[in-house]
Order: structure tokens, then C-alpha cells, then sequence
């Protein structure tokens, strides 16, 4: 009888385990329901610990229901997102592997910017993922057994799916790789060299799916520096959709914006009695009809809101998204304006803010008050060629390949700047035409209203890019009316140099003549900031009439670049391609000169007083006065800048610094 109960049990069991294999095998042979990215994500996926603050079912914000769905859109071959932090875009990537896994096996690759960025990805977002989502789970097996075919970058599944993890600074990763489905994530961190030798490294991805009639090509980053931005260039040749949101009162759709001081609607809040701005106080301006529109009202609005496409589609969808957006509790309004007024002073947290809170491109070009036509809409009217105030008069002269441009500055109390002239001398540089009339101008008197006449106190002529060896022999005759011949810093590793040298090199190791090195990144530092301000007095920079559109066009026309040089991070100003600066750089030489001045004993301020003290009084052409050359130049410079001075007048003379004062 227990033979009989055993074997009845055994056949039990056996029918049991062939039932389960039999169902096993149809799961196998059957098909995954077919579903869109959004519909798999919520439906399937779930939030892992390592990479979320609650775990559990994953349910999406609208917006990154559209993102997803144009990447499983059959029509859709290219998807490109430019986004800000803290808008759940790791998740989507994370997601289109899962959905790729497990409805449409598939060769993946991923591209971070580094290799050390692939290999964490695949460890602390892919790797979760496949444990916590039960129906991948089941055909990655046990990740906790050691399989030859789980590598950190590469990852191989039952099923004919595979993952390969590559950074964009490994020339040969992308080598022996096929893949259908190609994820471009961070494309501004790319090094900006490429892959090496190899080139391009999205160039490089995108071939790798050359084979593939259906494959999937998806770029995302946060953006860095207008014009040199990756994911800013792909946005901009894609459909460029925005995402839409219904006014709470008025019902009209617009997109979010961040604004401004000068505009009606966006980011709004109260300032208390020291005008400092108060992050709870904020409010939204709605752009249509001016409602105000409370932090209460995002869920609603971003829940209601649509993707709007505003260029044609031709296969590549492209989706801009901000954390303005976003229902994370560290992206609410009071966060962000918080985080502004915390950085808004410092240009490089200021561009830190514009890329990874508003998910736009930096140009520091400054902010609308120095728009070109602003600063054109400023210009003065004076009564004569020196305006009163004028103290000083210096040059900046900039070399280029046919000609010279040169500003003449009056320098007044506090460095308030007049542009007195700007001057474009033209002529075949290999003759001495245009070098003598460069010569005739800076000898040029300049006249006051009352007929005070004020010399040329100190040039800084270029001598970086063209006609070096002439700048140099022009420079060195002219020593003794303090015509310095000067160059740029290179700004080496993030090295800043002080606008004029404040160490001279000894006689032994200097040559007969070297040019003066001045820190071209300080002194546009200090111009940037002075073109900002709006009230006559300390550091102003004021400009006639007959300064052009154009004149304003190349002095603001560079911008502040955030570099990294051994682990440090830095700014340095670069001219963008296309664009025209000489205002800029003549402005910058004759900032230099009134600094080489000062380091040999000027006391601005002062000589102010008395020049101003002689407002209205009728005088004379000055006494021509001695002069000496720059710390470090050397060459026989001429003793006087006038008549030879006789030995009885010589006792009476002072000292440079005295008469400098």
C-alpha cells in the first residue's frame, strides 16, 4: 500500500514539473504584449533603492510620457533631449533598456562621457534595474552567480538582448560593437577632441547602427556654452518641441519660462526692506493675460500639459524640459529661486544655474542691459573732444594683419572712462606710411571746453598676432613717451594674471627688450562688470554719439568659458567664430596703460582734483615733462618728451612718481 501512495505521488510530482515546464515554454514562445515606452515603464518597472528615494512602481510625470513615446514611435528614428537636472531623464534611459531587454531584444549601447561614467551606470542604474523588475529579472537570471557573460560593460541575456557600456574618451570603445538601439547620455561632457584619433565619438555611435533599418538613435544632456553645445546643435536640427501648460485661470497654453527683471511675465517674487528677494514669496506671471499662478497649481498644469512640436518632423524629435517643470520636492519654485539669488553674482555659478536649472545654453555676454542696442541708446553728447572730468588720456592700439585700430580713453575720479576717439588707421604695414601716421596721431593734442590741452600720458600697443618684430622696434624708439609694447597672457591651467605685472624681471636675466605681459582675462573681467552699470561716477564708461551698432557688437562680442585644467575650474573670455572684437581689445590696452601708469606712481584720484580744480580757466599747452619707460623694457629711450630741458631748470624737476601724482 506504500509502495502504491509513493508511486502515485511521484507520478503526481512528475505531472506537476512537466505542467510547469510546459507553461515555462509557452511564456518563452509567446510574444510580450505590444506596448509603448510609457505603457511598459508603468506597467513593469520599478524604483530601486540605489537610485530612488521611495522604491515601488514607477509612475511617470506627463512630460516624460511624451519623451517616451517618441522613442518607441516607429516614425520616430532620432530623439534629442535638452534638459536641466531634476527632470527624471535617467529614469527614461534606464526604461528604454528594460523595454528594449524585454519587448524588443535588442543590441544596446550606452555612451557616457568617461569610461569610469559607463561602468558606474552599469552598476548603480542598469544593475538594480535587472534585480527589482521581475520581468527582466527572469531572463538576466541570478546576477549574483558569476557569468562569464556579465561584465560591468557588456551584458549579455538569455533572450539575444545585450547591453554595451562605452566612454566617449576611449578611442577604441567603440570598436567590434553593432547595436540597434544607441543611448548618447551627458553629449556636452564628451571630450572635445573626440574618441582620440578616431573622431567624432556621436559620429562614431551613430555608424555602429548602421545595419539596422528600425534603430533607435537618442541624445541627452544639460547643456554648456552657446555655440559649442552638442545637444544644443542636435536640439536645434530636430522638430524642437516644447511642453505647453494650460494657465490655471485663463486656460491659455504657453511654456514656462524663467524671465527676467525686465520682463512682464515668469519667475516672480518679493524682496524685503533690504531688497533682498524672498524664495517663499513666489509666484508665476502668466505671459498671456498676467495671472498670477501659485506653486499649488504645477501638478495640475504639468498633468494637463503637451508636447508642441515648433519646426517640421523629419524622423528626429527633439524635447526641451527644465526643472520648472519638475514635481521633484528639491525642484519646487521657492528651491529655485533660492538657488538664483544664491549665485547670481558669480558668473561661474550663474552659468551652473542657466545649465542645469533652466536647461539652456550660457553666453555670457552679459544680461540685457548690455545688449548692443541698450548700450548704443546711452551715448553722449559732449562739448568738446575731452569731456570735463578728464584727468588722464591713454591708448590701446591693436595690430591686425592691414591696419591699426586705436581708442583714445580719458580717465577720470574712480576710473569713470570717457571714449574720447576711435581711430582705424589703414595702409600696406611693410612700408612706413601707416606707422608714421600712427606715430602723428599719438602725438596728437586733445582739447578741453575751456581750451586746456592733454597729451597722450601712455600707449599699450599689441605686438601678439601681427607684425611682431615691428611693434617691437616702433615701441622701443618711443620708450620715453611710455609707448609699451605688450601681449596677452595665455592663461595656462587657470593661471589669471593682474592686469599690469607687479614683478620686473632682474638685469641679468632680461634681453635688450621684451614686450609687457598683461592679464587680458582680468581687465575684460572689469570692463564686463563696468558696462553694467547704469549711474554716472566710479568706474562708468561713458561713449559718444558716433559710436555704431557694430561698435558695441565687438565689445561685448566674447564670452566667459568655463575651463578645467587639473582638476580646477576656471573662466577665461574667447571670442566666439564669426564674431569681431578690436573695440574690445583697444579698450582692454588702454585699461592696461592708466594700470602701467598707476604701477609707476600715479595717484588717479588726485591728479583728478587738480586737473578738475582748472575746470574753467583758460590755460596754456602743459610744460612738456620727463618720462621714463616701462619696468620691463629696456633700450635707450629718450630722456624728454618736449624741449631739451636746460641745467638750470633740471633741480626743479621731480621725481616720476611726484609728477605722476
Amino acid at each position: 500500500m506504500g509502495s502504491k501512495n509513493e508511486g502515485r505521488r511521484y507520478a503526481d510530482g512528475y505531472d506537476a514539473l512537466k505542467a510547469e515546464l510546459f507553461n515555462a515554454r509557452r511564456r518563452n514562445i509567446q510574444p510580450p504584449p505590444k506596448l509603448t515606452l510609457s505603457q511598459w515603464a508603468e506597467r513593469y518597472a520599478q524604483l530601486s533603492r540605489e537610485t530612488s528615494a521611495q522604491t515601488g512602481r514607477f509612475h511617470a510625470f506627463q512630460y516624460q510620457v511624451g519623451i517616451m513615446d517618441a522613442i518607441t514611435d516607429p516614425a520616430v528614428e532620432m530623439v534629442t533631449v535638452q534638459k536641466s537636472a531634476r527632470v527624471g531623464y535617467t529614469k527614461i534611459l534606464d526604461h528604454v533598456a528594460g523595454f528594449y531587454i524585454h519587448q524588443d531584444p535588442s543590441p544596446i549601447l550606452v555612451v557616457q562621457p568617461r569610461v569610469e561614467d559607463a561602468e558606474d551606470y552599469s552598476v548603480t542604474e542598469i544593475e538594480p534595474m535587472l534585480r527589482d523588475t521581475p520581468v527582466l529579472s527572469e531572463i538576466v537570471g541570478d546576477l549574483k552567480k558569476k557569468d562569464s557573460k556579465q561584465k560591468i560593460n557588456k551584458r549579455v541575456f538569455r533572450n539575444g538582448a545585450s547591453m554595451s557600456f562605452v566612454g566617449a574618451n576611449s578611442p577604441g570603445g567603440f570598436r567590434r560593437i553593432t547595436s540597434r538601439i544607441v543611448l548618447f547620455d551627458e553629449v556636452d561632457g564628451y571630450p572635445v577632441m573626440g574618441a582620440g584619433k578616431e573622431g567624432d565619438q556621436i559620429k562614431l555611435g551613430i555608424k555602429r547602427t548602421e545595419t539596422f533599418w528600425n534603430r533607435k538613435i537618442i541624445l541627452g544632456s544639460t547643456p554648456t556654452v552657446k555655440g559649442e553645445s552638442r545637444i544644443e546643435k542636435s536640439y536645434s536640427s530636430s522638430d524642437q518641441r516644447k511642453y505647453y501648460v494650460p494657465c490655471p485661470h485663463c486656460g491659455e497654453y504657453q511654456v514656462l519660462e524663467w524671465g527676467g527683471p525686465d520682463t512682464p511675465y515668469g519667475m516672480k517674487w518679493d524682496k524685503d526692506e533690504n531688497g533682498v528677494g524672498i524664495p517663499d514669496s513666489v509666484f508665476y506671471v502668466c505671459k498671456a493675460t498676467s495671472c498670477l499662478i501659485h506653486e499649488s497649481d504645477k501638478e495640475e498644469m504639468v498633468r494637463r500639459g503637451e508636447w508642441r512640436a515648433t519646426k517640421p518632423f523629419k524622423g528626429h524629435a527633439g524635447f526641451q524640459i527644465w526643472a520648472a517643470y519638475s514635481l521633484f520636492v528639491n525642484a519646487s519654485w521657492k528651491n529655485l529661486v533660492a538657488e538664483w539669488l544664491e549665485v547670481k553674482d558669480d558668473p561661474l555659478m550663474r552659468q551652473t544655474f542657466v545649465n542645469l536649472v533652466l536647461g539652456e545654453t550660457y553666453e555670457d555676454r552679459g544680461d540685457r542691459a548690455l545688449q548692443e542696442e541698450r548700450l548704443a541708446a546711452r551715448c553722449e553728447v559732449w562739448s568738446a573732444e575731452v569731456p570735463d572730468g578728464v584727468a588722464v588720456i591713454t591708448v590701446g592700439v591693436d595690430t591686425q594683419n592691414d591696419r591699426f585700430e586705436c581708442e583714445v580713453v580719458g580717465w577720470g575720479m574712480n576710473e569713470e572712462s570717457w571714449s574720447i576717439d576711435f581711430e582705424v588707421i589703414e595702409g600696406d604695414m611693410e612700408t612706413p606710411g601707416p606707422w608714421d601716421r600712427l606715430d602723428a596721431y599719438l602725438k596728437r593734442i586733445w582739447y578741453r571746453s575751456d581750451g586746456r590741452g592733454f597729451e597722450v600720458m601712455a600707449v599699450c600697443h599689441d605686438s601678439g598676432g601681427h607684425h611682431t618684430q615691428k611693434v617691437y622696434n616702433f615701441a622701443k624708439a618711443r620708450l620715453g613717451r611710455r609707448i609699451w609694447a605688450i601681449k596677452g597672457e595665455s592663461a595656462v591651467g587657470g593661471k589669471r594674471s593682474p592686469i599690469w605685472p607687479t614683478k620686473t624681471p632682474s638685469k641679468r636675466n632680461k634681453s635688450s627688450f621684451r614686450p609687457v605681459i598683461i592679464g587680458v582675462n582680468a581687465a575684460k573681467d572689469s570692463i564686463r562688470s563696468r558696462l553694467h552699470l547704469v549711474e554716472h561716477g566710479p568706474g562708468f564708461m561713458h561713449y559718444p554719439v558716433d559710436r555704431d551698432i557694430n561698435y558695441f557688437a565687438q565689445l561685448t562680442a566674447e564670452r566667459s568659458v568655463r575651463k578645467t585644467s587639473g582638476g580646477q575650474v576656471y573662466r577665461v573670455w574667447e571670442l566666439p567664430p564669426g564674431r569681431a572684437n578690436e573695440a574690445l581689445d583697444c579698450r582692454v590696452y588702454a585699461y592696461a596703460a592708466l594700470c602701467g601708469l598707476m604701477h609707476l606712481g600715479l595717484k588717479l584720484n588726485k591728479r583728478a582734483e587738480e586737473v578738475n580744480a582748472t575746470l574753467g580757466v583758460p590755460v596754456m599747452r602743459p610744460e612738456p615733462e620727463m618720462v621714463e619707460s616701462a619696468p620691463d623694457q629696456e633700450g635707450e629711450a629718450p630722456k624728454s618728451a618736449g624741449p631739451t630741458v636746460t641745467p638750470a631748470e633740471a633741480p626743479r624737476k621731480k621725481s616720476l612718481a611726484s609728477r605722476l601724482a
